[in-house]
Parts: structure tokens; C-alpha cells; sequence
């Protein structure tokens, strides 16, 4: 299925951005968090968009398929790109509470 490969490479894409992007926000201390959202959102567009473009309204029951894997891409990068985030802000949080200590 050329579909689902092309999503699939598109997942692994987004998903190890926004990994790079979490390692350099922890490791440099700079405030990345929003640009790891904002990877999340855009790979989201991105899987619905390629699911609807294999949409065929003259046969929408072999064309919903299509459309739900493009939304398993499409929610899977933003489900990693939030919880990327809300890691490094549990973990930022804490680490400055005992730093204050």
C-alpha cells in the first residue's frame, strides 16, 4: 500500500523531529516547547491532507480507508508532539523546585 508507506515515513519524520527537538530543549535549556507542539499540529495537517487527497467521492466506502490511516498519522504526531511537551515542562518544573531548595 503506497499510502500507508508514505504515511508511515511521514509519522517516523515528524515523530523523530519532535524527539530532536525535545533532546535539545532538555539538553541546551532552551524553551522549545511550542515548536515541539507546533511539529505535532503541522504533522497532523500534513497525514489529513495526504488522506484526503485519496479520497474519491465516487466511491467514498473504499475511500474511507484511506482517509483513517491518514488520521492515525495525523493524530499520532500530535499526541507525541504534546506529550513531549508536557514532559519537559513536568520535568523543567520539578527540577527547578529542588534547585530552589
Amino acid at each position: 500500500k503506497p499510502l500507508y508507506s508514505q504515511l508511515l515515513l511521514i509519522s517516523i519524520f515528524f515523530t523523530f523531529i519532535i524527539l530532536l527537538l525535545g533532546f535539545l530543549d532538555y539538553k541546551t535549556g532552551k524553551d522549545l516547547k511550542s515548536q515541539i507542539v507546533s511539529m505535532g499540529v503541522l504533522g497532523t495537517f500534513v497525514g489529513i491532507f495526504i488522506g484526503l487527497q485519496a479520497f474519491d467521492p465516487n466511491n467514498i466506502t473504499n475511500s474511507v480507508n484511506e482517509i483513517l490511516v491518514g488520521l492515525k498519522t495525523a493524530f499520532l504526531t500530535s499526541i507525541v508532539g504534546m506529550s513531549v511537551s508536557t514532559i519537559l515542562s513536568i520535568t523543567q518544573t520539578f527540577s527547578s523546585k529542588i534547585d530552589n531548595e
